[in-house]
């Protein structure tokens, strides 16, 4: 597929998307996937590979941050907020001195919280108001609240 053929595709699979949860979990499994091969990319000596996909998990925790809604979700969010800050760090380090070990550790970090988020949608589903974004292609943010 090419890459205009896959922009389309994850155009297309965001706007179908219902829910707030299935966007977060969404950018998780993306964020995941693309540390696993950055890292693939430091231990097989792919710089190309490692750059690309260091990029697009850096562009991934950025925006989960500033995609957390800091009045509705307080304590927790500020919380979340400091734990990307982190994983930023790590991927940061990991990409300047080919550190696969500290690619590992934001990969954890992130399949902890992607695993917590999945259960907690699970429990208490957030529907995303198409009707306030009617149109148009404004930043949805993403409140975190405690069960």
């Amino acid at each position: 597929m090419t890459h205009t053929g896959y922009a389309g595709y994850r155009k297309v699979m965001v706007e179908t998307v219902q829910k707030k949860e299935e966007i977060l979990l969404l950018l998780y499994e993306e964020a995941i996937a693309a540390l696993n091969m950055a890292r693939r990319g430091i231990l097989e000596n792919k710089p190309r590979l490692k750059g690309e996909k260091v990029s697009r998990a850096l562009k991934i925790l950025t925006e989960l941050e500033c995609a957390l809604d800091r009045d509705k979700g307080a304590e927790l969010a500020e919380n979340l907020a400091a734990l990307y800050r982190y994983s930023i760090h790590r991927v940061t380090i990991a990409n300047i001195h080919n550190d696969p070990d500290a690619l590992q550790e934001a990969e954890k970090l992130l399949s902890e919280l992607y695993e917590g988020f999945k259960f907690a949608a699970r429990q208490k589903p957030l529907v995303l108001d198409r009707n306030s974004h009617a149109g148009s292609m404004e930043r949805t943010t993403i409140a975190v609240s405690a069960p």
